[in-house]
């Protein structure tokens, strides 16, 4: 909303908020990289934001920072992670520039470019491990000649490419290795302080509730019940005739229905001095399968009657189904907003909901949380089908248990690691913010907490052994699905879209710490094995190694972005 007030289409300003959150949370990374090599006297050729063609470069001291076309990943190039033994061999023609002093101040590797002199390589030490003098020495038209090279050198390549010679003790492999570890992990580490600092400015920003007060302070929308009955400011003051004086009264009165499966709620209150009742049915959430009824009209929450029918049924508000896909079916009459709900199969098992009386949503929560659908639901093993009446314009076509979609909802597995209730309600209020520093601080650090486990859940459902395999690489997301993302954020508001950011920067730096070669955590492991074997792995045996798992994580990131494409279409 915040962004979407400046008259920009909200695809334009989607593009310009994903760049720019993409960027800040890649460059802190590599910065945290460079930083900390840079301390360590570690050479860093370039700092690169972006992959792809360079489309502006600007050299500062030793390193060259460049912004690339492609605005996804970065990287910070630093002296000793490549094997460049072969560079220059003896035999080879090359060219040196000398200074006032008569040392190489350039290495010129490009054969039409002039030089002070020339000549074929005789012997050459680029990299001083012992100490001494790098040195190359010429056969320069028959005589040999030898020539100090400086410290800071410089590689002249075809089209006038550049870059510094890195002596041994310029070098990563020269550090000790708490120094190469803290290189290696500072990229992940700003990520983790990012997030800290963006938590920390939303938590001031937003506030913290008071549950010392019985106000109200928001309305969620439309979509819930409370909507043109509740306004911001009511005083609770009663909850099914039961007296409340604080939010947390309120909760406590609220869950005491919930957990009996009602959904109406008498709550009176107190608006400008003027105690009056409001009724209203709460919103029901089944989050494994996804129905719902919000968005309901507040006079259709109960049984509606399908028109032209004498038949019973429930409107269905917005969806989240999960889906099996019949391959032998046309799904063009799928479950949508609208439809009227009439029945419900689990396995073998008919529930017709005109038995449910006029607490249907409530008795649809008891069903798939007492009956053994509840088993089911938690192994996997069921089969749960639908029956209903599509609504197209004005006209309801039946859709039978034998025409609709097989439902495979998420597992309680799948729902506890997500930290998601398998059944939620909702009126739509929430109470009132004020700022309180202890409590705002801790909230910050208790919503790094929950981001900093979510991927390991995450994780756990991908690759732990289950008897039912619900979350695969189907479900990861490219940049194009994180594109997606950032669109819905954007109009829930400028804190909103901080608080995605904060959770963003989190997972890249938790993936990165992964130990998968090609990623930073893939380094980390081959230190820690160098430690243990107190042997030093081949350079062109880790470049390899990282190359093929690069080359295995680019197919992945493809097969996913595919996946995002066909989501967002």
């Amino acid at each position: 909303m915040f962004l979407a007030l400046s008259g920009f289409p909200l695809v334009l300003v989607s593009i310009i908020a994903f760049i720019l959150i993409i960027g800040i949370i890649i460059t802190v990374h590599e910065l945290g990289h460079l930083v900390v090599a840079k301390r360590a006297g570690i050479l860093c050729h370039e700092f690169s934001i972006g992959m792809g063609p360079v489309i502006y470069k600007h050299k500062f001291k030793e390193t060259t920072f460049c912004i690339r076309a492609i605005p996804i990943g970065g990287f910070v190039s630093m002296a000793g992670e490549e094997p460049l033994d072969d560079l220059i061999k003896n035999e080879d023609s090359i060219g040196l520039n000398l200074d006032e002093n008569g040392n190489c101040y350039e290495i010129v590797l490009d054969a039409k470019r002039d030089a002070h002199v020339r000549g074929k390589v005789l012997n050459i030490d680029l990299v001083g491990k012992t100490g001494e003098n790098l040195y190359i020495t010429l056969d320069v038209d028959g005589e040999e000649k030898y020539y100090v090279v400086n410290n800071d050198a410089i590689y002249i390549f075809e089209k006038d490419k550049r870059m510094q010679i890195a002596p041994y003790d310029r070098t990563i492999d020269s550090k000790n290795g708490f120094a190469r570890f803290a290189t290696l992990f500072a990229g992940a580490f700003m990520n983790f302080v990012l997030a800290i600092v963006i938590y920390i400015i939303v938590a001031f920003g937003t506030g913290v509730p008071n549950y010392n007060s019985s106000a109200i302070g928001a309305i969620s929308g439309d979509a819930y019940p409370s909507y043109g009955l509740l306004e911001a400011g009511d005083k609770i003051t009663k909850v099914n005739d039961i007296d409340i004086s604080t939010w947390n009264d309120f909760q406590s009165e609220t869950k005491k229905i919930y957990e009996g499966y009602g959904t109406t709620i008498s709550i009176t209150i107190e608006r400008n001095g003027v105690s009056q009742k409001q009724t209203l049915e709460s919103t029901t959430i089944i989050n494994s399968i996804g129905l719902s009824n919000l968005s309901v009209k507040q006079d259709k929450m109960k049984l509606v009657t399908v028109p032209n029918t004498d038949i019973k049924g429930v409107e269905v508000g917005a969806l989240a189904l999960r889906y099996k896909t019949r391959t032998d079916k046309n799904y063009e009459n799928a479950l949508a907003t609208g439809d009227i709900l009439t029945g419900i199969k689990i396995d073998d098992t008919i529930y017709q909901l005109s038995t449910f009386g006029d607490n249907v949503w409530g008795e649809i929560s008891r069903l798939f949380d007492q009956t053994k659908a509840d088993n089911h639901l938690r192994t996997g093993s069921h089969t749960i089908l639908f029956e209903y009446y599509h609504k197209t314009n004005d006209t309801y076509k039946k859709i039978s248990y034998e025409e609709a979609k097989i439902i495979e909802p998420y597992t309680y597995e799948v729902l506890e690691n997500q930290g998601i209730a398998p059944i939620e309600h909702y009126i739509g209020i929430s109470p009132v913010m004020h700022f309180d520093f202890g409590r705002s601080l801790g909230q910050a650090f208790v919503n790094f907490g929950h981001d900093f486990t979510l991927i390991f859940r995450t994780l756990k459902l991908l690759i732990a052994p289950s008897d039912v395999r619900q979350v695969g690489v189907g479900n990861l997301s490219s940049f194009v699905g994180i594109f997606g993302i950032v669109e819905k954020y954007i109009n829930q508001g400028f804190l909103a879209l901080l608080s995605f950011m904060a959770m963003l920067s989190v997972n890249i730096g938790i993936v990165n710490l992964l130990p998968i070669p090609a990623l930073d955590g893939g380094r980390i492991l081959f230190l820690l094995i160098e430690k243990i074997t107190r042997k030093k792995i081949s350079k062109k045996v880790e470049a390899i190694i990282n190359n093929v798992f690069f080359i295995l994580l680019m197919v992945l990131f493809v097969y996913v972005t595919i996946n995002d494409i066909i989501r967002l279409f």
